[in-house]
This record gives C-alpha cells, structure tokens and sequence, in this order.
C-alpha cells in the first residue's frame, strides 16, 4: 500500500521524528515494519539526535508489532532493549512511565507467544512504579489502565477460574474500567489509533468472558460475547485496521462455534465457520503470520466441534486438511500457538476415533501417531513430541473404555508422566494440567 522511503516518512513525518501510530503500523507489511524499525534504532543511537527517546520508544512499538505478528523471539528482544534504551533518555517523570509502560507491554507479549510466565512480575513491577508519574494524563492513564487490564487477565487464568473466580472478577473489573475510558477516547478524539486501543480492551474482555463460559458452560456468556464483537466488527474497516478486523472476526467466530457446541446446535457452529471460511481473508500469511495461522485453527476447530455433533466423517476429514495446512507453516518451536495447533491436531485424531468407537478406528489413529513419533525428536522438539505422547495416551483410554480392559495402561501411564515433564521443564502450564488430567484418568483405571 505504501513504498516505504521518502514518501512513507512524510506521511509519518511529525515535527521532524517519525510519530508513533499503530494504526499506521497495520498497513505496513512485515518487511516495512523491519525497515522501520532497523531506522529508528539508528536514529536512536545517532550521535547527533537531540531527541534520543522518541525514536527509541517507537522502535520498541514496532518491533513488538512485528513480534506479535512473526512470534519472533529476535524482534521480542529487540523491542525490549528499545523500550530500555528509551527508558534511559526520559526526559521527565512522564516520558520515563511511558518506556515502563512500552517495556511492561513487551513482557506480557512474551508470556503470550512463549508463556515466560517469569515475565509477568517485571510487568507488574514496571507498571506500579510507572504509574506512579503519569500524574493527570488522561490519555495515558486510560493507556495504564488497559494494559494493567491484560496483566490481570493473565494472572487470573495462570491461577486457574475453575475453582475460584475472585482473580477473574478483579481482572474483569479492571477490563471494564479500561473499555469505558477507551470508548470515551475514541468519542473525543475520533482517531483510528483511540479505535483500535479500545479495540484491544475489548479482545480482553472477550477473551476472558469465554473462557469462563466455556468453564461453566455458560452459552449467555458467548452470546454477550457475539453481541459486543459484532458491534465492534461493523465499527472496522478491513482495509485500514485488517490486523485488528482480523481478530475480532476469530474472537466472534469462536464465540458462535462454542455457543453451539455447548447448546448442541450444529447451526450456531456453522456460523462461526462461515465467519472464517470467507475468500477475501482480512490479512494473509504474508502480512500476518500468526494471525493466518490463528484463524485456520479456529476454522479447524469449528469444523471439529461440528463433526462431534453431526459424527460426520467428511468433516473431520475437512478439518484434520485445515490442521496440515496451518502446520505446513514455518513457525517458532517455542511458540505457545504452535503448541495448541499440535495438541488440537492430535486430539481431532483421537477424537474422530473416540467417536467412531471401533477399534479399527483407534489402531489406524495409533499407526499415525507413533509414524510421527519416530520423525518427531525429543531433543529437537520436546513440547511436539510430548504432545503426540498425550494424545496416544489418550488413545489407550479410549480403547480401554470400548474393551473393558486397557491393556496399555503402563505405556499410556509412561507416556504422561514424560509428557508432563517436558511440559514443566518448557513452561507450556496449559499443556502440562492437561496431561495431569488423563494421568489421573488412567491411574484410576488401575
């Protein structure tokens, strides 16, 4: 859209710096955002720039955005070491609560490509103290305020909302504060920039709504979901926001498709599919690979939740296609998306098996599994190859509960105790309770 050089630095030429705007940053391709950011850092370093923090701080902004996109642990680092540097050059109280806020924004984005849950108190840290300068500034209060909304959101589901939803509760009361200062930001200032800040704030929400509905079952919870992003959907415009069009279409696809599966209506789910099975995509795998790569899993998992229903065999097979298409993609090893993409292949396998119940079904599903188990390497790829282990696990269960009798219960019992392990020792937590799950499953069958 645009051809990055002279032209593009006039358009976001202010006052003689490249000024900061994220709405800008969604049109730019992933080879303009490394251009833009290789010149900000060396504008940052320049011996003679006057102004050392701006540059900085919007380096830090593009290489997060770039991060976000790739999962490039690079660009993560790059990001951080930006925000840092821009730290060092504040001039004044504010400046320096707006690098702690840039820095507390790139640890919460680690933890979620990478689940380096460590980070999360090096946010919560750099956002007290920051918070502590921002003084009367409204905008940039509003800011605080909705990234110590993400903060919480992760806390609460690191705790756990299964048992005890108090952290849940805390942190949708921080959501809903951050919502309501970004709409009365974006009714003052009208800015493409204030829209897609309020946007994130909403993702938040909506996140959290349905992973307690799905918790509980609670389909009103999906259905306030599908009503908030359907308004918010129609307030975008796909060709100047398509990164944040792209995910508000996932979030309200998946709030049909769970809605669906958990009032047992097929019509709902295929809502949610015909939602993300459009030919004119938001972004492509080009512009966005992680964001590509998210919606053919939501569609894959919309097409499996649809096959649990209708025990159609043609739409498993549709959807295992859409799981080894999103697969063939080059992505990070460590990437927590990667790992779910594995683990939800895998247990459409097992699944599709479960279902059938005929012990054919499952001896084919276990030949597939343990094909991959010998291409798959430990050492190369733990989370991978435990992954596969948990879901062959799973796979003996399966066959124990057809037959009355598991055969395999100390090879499915080795293979979970591995398989959680790895799981630990990587920090992939989600995978790891999971695993524990079926643990305890087989011991009982003991």
């Amino acid at each position: 859209m645009f051809e990055f050089g002279r032209e593009l630095r006039r358009i976001f030429r202010n006052q003689g710096r490249m000024d900061a705007d994220p709405s800008l940053y969604e049109l730019l391709n992933l080879q303009m955002l490394i251009a833009q950011g290789r010149e900000l850092d060396i504008e940052g370093g320049r011996v003679s720039t006057k102004n050392r923090f701006s540059p900085y701080l919007e380096a830090s902004q593009v290489w997060r955005e770039y991060a976000r996109r790739t999962g490039d642990p690079v660009a993560l680092r790059r990001a951080a070491t930006a925000a840092e540097n821009a730290g060092k050059e504040a001039r004044n109280t504010v400046d320096a609560a707006i690098a702690a806020l840039e820095q507390a924004q790139t640890c919460i984005l680690s933890y979620d490509l990478f689940e380096t849950a460590e980070l999360l108190p090096s946010a919560e840290d750099l956002l007290a103290g920051g918070r502590a300068a921002i003084q009367d500034d409204e905008a940039l209060r509003a800011r605080f305020n909705r990234v110590e909304s993400q903060l919480a959101a992760r806390l609460a589901v690191k705790q756990g909302i299964s048992e005890d939803l108090e952290l849940a509760m805390l942190a949708m009361s921080h959501i809903d504060r951050a919502v309501e200062r970004a709409d009365k930001r974006v009714q003052r200032s009208h800015s493409n920039a204030d829209k897609i800040e309020a946007a994130q704030a909403r993702f938040e929400r909506g996140d959290l709504l349905m992973m307690v509905g799905l918790d509980r079952c609670d389909s009103t919870l999906m259905l306030a979901v599908i009503k908030d992003f359907q308004a918010l959907k129609d307030r975008l415009d796909a060709a100047y926001e398509p990164v944040t069009y792209s995910r508000v279409l996932l979030r309200l696809a998946m709030a049909h498709v769970w809605k669906g599966e958990i009032e047992g209506r097929p019509e709902v789910i295929s809502e949610g599919i015909a939602l993300l099975s459009s030919d004119d995509e938001p972004v492509d795998f080009e512009h966005s690979p992680l964001d590509w790569v998210a919606h053919k899993q939501a569609l894959a998992m919309g097409l499996q939740a649809l096959g649990e229903l209708t025990l159609s065999e043609e739409v498993y097979e549709k959807a295992m296609q859409i799981y080894d298409l999103a697969l063939k993609r080059p992505l990070q090893k460590g990437l927590a998306l990667r790992g779910q993409l594995i683990n939800n292949r895998a247990g459409c396998l097992a699944k599709h098996a479960e279902i059938k119940g005929d012990m054919r079904t499952l001896d084919k599903a276990e030949a597939d599994f343990k094909a991959e188990l010998r291409v798959c390497k430990p050492d190369a790829d733990p989370v991978g190859w435990a992954i596969l282990q948990t879901n062959l696990a799973r796979l003996y269960v399966a066959r124990g509960d057809i037959s009355g009798f598991m055969m395999e219960r100390t090879e499915a019992a080795y293979a979970l105790e591995a398989a959680v392990e790895i799981f630990e020792e990587q920090g992939v937590k989600s995978l790891a309770r999971a695993a524990k799950v079926q643990l305890d499953r087989v011991r009982e069958k003991a």
